[in-house]
């Protein structure tokens, strides 16, 4: 298996999923899609698809998918649909990414416009009915379904996999915006996520159950949660544990700014969007914090200790809005001409401390070592204070090197994803505009 499917890869279009050897060994897969009756009402949205997978069929790498709302497996190996399941109930809301376990590879996770994430397992069947509590003062079991973190009244889908947490939006201490991202911990049980509210929040994972008619388990308050790391929507986050445990990246859009004139600042009320002149855009940050309480829930040796809290329940100031964080470095991106041109970014998988991102409908792409990146100093004096030394800076812009697509592909073919692989020696792969993928391999160290 492993001969076989080490140098294969997935690729997505609107129309079609790809397995393919660059090498030619074998034979490409090609899964058609249907095509959608309805525009998609978000351009940004795509197909988003991932390897996995499951214990009871170690030797059939699966696919997962995303496609008009509904998540697929497909198994690789054996060429069949392995299953189809509601993502996030169904509902009319499409699914922004999808993340699998770096260990546990037949656990995944699906984020949503829904306000939601949810955590998959395939080594389960679909639920078939509902098995919500009871609300009182009824004594009916509770149909209010998916948006409240229960199952929905009809089947979840068909084949393998069930959804066995729901990490709740717009409630205590969930999202109250569109999640873009998330991101698993290598060893601990925890997963981040960011979205659209600027936020990122660390979720703590219980342990799932071993029976099959466990219930759907909830999660309305995570162990952090803060929206001062980035000034406008954050669209990914990933743990960087080749440097610490504790420390994470994380990019965002560009902010859009807004001046109040001089004249009007004491008699305008500054939430009318009537006054609001907006000036340039900030440019997204690309920014590397630490978590600082990852010692209060994840103690030295916590894994061995006897007695082992299953529920972490935090307090209000934690899952609102914490402040237990501290940026080591941030960074902006080139300056666009409009708040919507954001980056795409994909952090290398393995040892080498690699970042790759590319703009839409452009022709080169840009790799950053994130060790080079300098530590974020003192920032500016007040106004009216005097500052007794001159370490203070604004944030620079990012500072990488540049790899442009080939003349022989044509003017036409622009960049519209990367990957990055580590090895021997790095590989990147690029996804054109036009149904190319290429690939490229090289020492940027």
């Amino acid at each position: 298996m492993i001969d076989l499917f080490k140098n294969a890869l997935v690729v997505a279009d609107d129309q079609r999923i790809n397995i393919i050897w660059p090498s030619g060994s074998t034979r490409s897969v090609q899964i058609e899609l249907r095509e959608l009756s309805q525009p998609q009402v978000v351009p940004l949205d795509k197909v988003n698809v991932t390897w996995a997978l499951s214990p009871h069929k170690p030797y059939e790498p699966m696919v997962i998918f995303s496609y008009c709302r509904l998540v697929y497996i497909f198994n690789a190996r054996m060429r069949v649909l392995e299953g189809c399941l509601r993502g996030h109930g169904g509902a009319s809301f499409e699914i922004t990414s999808i993340v699998v376990h770096p260990h546990a590879a037949h656990i995944f996770c699906t984020t949503s416009r829904d306000f939601s994430s949810r955590l998959y397992d395939l080594t389960r069947e679909p639920q078939l009915h509902a098995n919500n509590p009871h609300w009182p003062p009824l004594k009916k079991p509770s149909f209010a379904g998916p948006s409240h973190g229960l199952d929905m009244s009809i089947e979840e889908g068909e084949g393998i996999g069930r959804c066995v947490l729901v990490l709740v939006g717009g409630r205590s201490g969930g999202h109250a915006g569109e999640v873009f991202g998330a991101a698993f911990h290598y060893t601990h049980p925890v997963i981040a996520t960011c979205g659209m509210d600027r936020a990122i929040k660390i979720w703590h994972i219980p342990p799932f159950s071993n029976r099959l008619e466990q219930r759907l388990l909830r999660e309305d308050k995570p162990l952090f949660s803060s929206s001062s790391i980035h000034k406008a929507r954050v669209l990914s986050v990933n743990w960087r544990y080749r440097l610490s445990r504790d420390i994470l990246l994380s990019h965002s859009a560009p902010a859009r700014m807004f001046v109040l004139p001089e004249s009007s600042r004491s008699e305008t009320n500054p939430e009318s969007t009537d006054s609001k002149q907006f000036g340039p855009d900030e440019p997204g940050s690309l920014s590397l914090w630490k978590w600082l309480s990852i010692d209060r829930f994840f103690p030295l040796d916590w894994e061995k200790a006897a007695s082992r809290q299953v529920r972490l329940n935090p307090f209000k100031s934690v899952y609102q809005e914490s402040i237990s964080f501290k940026i080591l470095s941030n960074y902006l991106f080139p300056p666009q001409i409009d708040q919507f041109i954001t980056p795409t970014l994909y952090v290398c998988r393995g040892f080498l401390p690699f970042v790759v991102y590319s703009y839409p409908h452009t022709q080169s792409l840009t790799i950053v070592n994130i060790v080079l990146l300098k530590r974020r100093l003192l920032p500016p004096p007040l106004p009216g204070k005097s500052h007794s030394s001159d370490l203070w800076r604004h944030d620079e812009q990012i500072q990488g090197w540049n790899l442009a697509l080939d003349d022989s592909l044509g003017r036409e073919e622009t960049v519209e994803t990367c990957a990055m692989i580590s090895g021997s020696s790095p590989i990147i792969i690029i996804g054109g505009s036009r149904g190319s993928v290429c690939v490229f391999s090289g020492n940027f160290t």
